[in-house]
C-alpha cells in the first residue's frame, strides 16, 4: 500500500478571514489619507513644519483632495476584489486518485492537458525518490518477481 501526502486544503473561512484582513488594512490606509487631508487643511502642517505663515482653510481644495482619495480607494478596493474573485474561482478540484482536474460536473482532464491548454508550460515526467522506493518495493514484493517454488 502506498502512502499519500495530502496537502492541507485551505478552508473557505480561512480565505474569507484573509480577505477581511486585506479589506481592513485598505480601509485603514485610506481613512488615514482622508483624515490627513482634513487635518492638513485646518492645521496647515507645512506652515507648522517650515515656520511659514498659515493659510486659511480652503474647503474646496479639501473636498477635491478627499474626492481624489475616495476615487483611489474605489479603484484599489475594486482591483483587489477582482483579484480575490480570481483567487476563489482559481481553486481547482483534483481527483485524489488519478489527479485529473474537474472541468465541469461531468468532465475531467489530465493535469498535463489542462495546464498545456492554458499556459506555455511543457511537461517532462520523472519519478521522485519516495515514489521510486515505493515502486521498487512493489516490484520486489510482487509474485512475478519471486522464483517458483516447486
Amino acid at each position: 500500500m502506498t502512502k499519500h501526502n495530502h496537502a492541507k486544503k485551505p478552508h473557505t473561512p480561512d480565505i474569507i478571514k484573509g480577505f477581511v484582513s486585506i479589506a481592513a488594512w485598505q480601509f485603514s490606509a485610506f481613512l488615514i489619507l482622508f483624515l490627513l487631508v482634513w487635518v492638513n487643511e485646518f492645521l496647515d502642517i507645512s506652515a507648522l513644519l517650515y515656520d511659514t505663515p498659515m493659510t486659511p482653510p480652503d474647503l474646496t481644495r479639501a473636498c477635491l483632495a478627499s474626492a481624489g482619495v475616495l476615487l483611489a480607494a474605489i479603484i484599489a478596493v475594486g482591483h483587489t476584489y477582482v483579484q480575490q474573485q480570481q483567487l476563489i474561482f482559481g481553486i481547482l478540484t483534483m481527483c485524489s486518485y488519478c489527479h485529473k482536474i474537474r472541468i465541469s460536473e461531468e468532465d475531467w482532464e489530465r493535469v498535463e492537458e489542462y495546464v498545456g491548454k492554458r499556459s506555455t508550460a511543457a511537461f517532462s515526467h520523472g519519478i521522485c525518490p519516495a515514489c521510486y522506493e515505493d515502486a521498487k518495493k512493489e516490484v520486489v514484493d510482487s509474485p512475478e518477481s519471486k522464483p517458483d517454488e516447486e
